[in-house]
């Protein structure tokens, strides 16, 4: 006997907020869209199963998106439907609207409203034009104006570092197009080739060990001491900096157990874990980030770095507030603060080296790109910036 697929259309529309589907998509994904409906575009569409819904939203990026997108088809042949994907995608069917990921408010919001009006049964007369329909993040607010074509500055907040400092540990290198494969070459560096990279392997043997480790090489010596949290050089910054610029100088080296009870010498300088490895990964990236990083992919900050102990390149604090409030591309970050991105390339790879920011890895932080930033809210981003400094909040994680 043969089986027989059921074509049905979707709910009637109603003159109460529009009824969307989510088809493809996680419990996160859905919480985000359904903040975006309530908060954003008061309450003015609502989330609902396939059945009862108006129009729907599929993620063609889920386990088997083709397929679910092919059934749907079969079930709703001229149902509206908005096809989101990190793939850019051509569509024919008149009843399918496509929006790339990380997905613009207004652009989800558009495709929403395209469909409604092509509702046969909706009363066209009563409705709003497209043009008259904004959510908060579309409508400019009174008084407010876009950030203008002007770089915004750490200095405030932090101390002036000079352009000879600047070029240490951010380098000089101008920005890339992102479509270039020869410029994309040339922001990445490989940290086990560096200096860096062995100490963050020496760090990672004297925590499992729990022993002290003293990294011998052609350098003056350095000795991790497991016991005080500290790392300690005998040579000062100018001198340790040249064997940690130049690849491949650990390439005749050895990590060494030290006895509980050494003591460090008296010329020795005292460093934290954290601090030394974020200032051997600036020396090392002079502005490019590590091998095998995703310049597309949103940059989460795990937590606030302590910057009162760290050196603080320019435009550091700026970066860590737009990453702590939503994750954020490297090449975005850039373009929202009008920074070089080579702020961004340094500040991350040092971030990244003591493990404070990272590549997103859920489907929820690729699906809704992050808002323009507004003039009042980099305003409110820099009195967060002082309070920190002030010590008016603590540090979270």
């Amino acid at each position: 006997m043969k089986s027989t697929k059921t074509m049905t259309n979707l709910a009637e529309p109603s003159l109460g907020p529009t009824r969307l589907a989510a088809i493809g998509m996680d419990q996160r994904q859905r919480n985000a869209l359904h903040m975006i409906f309530s908060s954003r575009c008061n309450k003015r569409y609502v989330l609902t199963e396939e059945a009862s819904s108006e129009i729907c939203i599929l993620d063609l990026d889920s386990f088997g998106g083709d397929q679910k997108w092919k059934e749907f088809r079969e079930r709703h042949p001229d149902s509206p439907l908005i096809l989101v994907s990190i793939n850019s995608l051509e569509i024919s069917d008149r009843h399918t609207l496509f929006v790339q990921k990380p997905i613009p408010v207004e652009r989800l919001i558009a495709a929403i409203e395209t469909h409604r009006r092509n509702l046969v049964t909706v009363d066209t007369d009563s409705e709003p034009a497209i043009e008259d329909i904004h959510c908060n993040d579309i409508k400019p607010i009174p008084g407010e104006v876009r950030v203008r074509r002007k770089a915004v500055s750490t200095r405030r907040a932090a101390l002036l570092m000079s352009e000879s400092q600047e070029q240490v540990f951010v380098g000089t290198s101008p920005d890339i197009d992102p479509e270039d494969p020869d410029h994309v070459d040339k922001i990445f560096y490989k940290p086990e080739h560096y200096l860096q990279g062995l100490a963050q392997q020496a760090l990672n043997q004297a925590v499992r060990y729990n022993q002290n480790i003293n990294i011998q090489g052609p350098w003056p010596e350095i000795t991790l001491d497991i016991v005080s949290n500290k790392i300690w050089v005998s040579a000062s910054d100018k001198q340790l900096r040249p064997y940690s610029t130049m690849p491949d100088t650990t390439l005749e080296v050895q990590l060494n157990p030290v006895m509980t009870d050494w003591t460090p010498p008296v010329d020795a300088t005292e460093h934290s874990f954290q601090s030394f490895i974020w200032q051997l990964a600036l020396w090392a990236s002079r502005g490019r980030i590590p091998a095998g990083t995703n310049i597309h992919q949103p940059i989460y900050l795990r937590r606030w770095p302590n910057f009162t102990r760290l050196i603080i390149t320019p435009y550091a604090m700026p970066i860590a507030a737009l990453w702590a409030e939503q994750p954020r591309s490297l090449l975005d970050t850039a373009s929202a603060l009008n920074i070089p991105q080579r702020y961004v390339f340094a500040f991350y790879s040092a971030a990244n080296a003591v493990q404070l920011a990272g590549e997103t890895r859920r489907a929820v932080d690729t699906l809704i790109a992050p808002p323009a930033i507004r003039r009042s809210k980099l305003r409110g981003l820099f009195g967060s910036l002082l309070d920190r400094l002030r010590g008016g909040k603590k540090d979270h994680e």
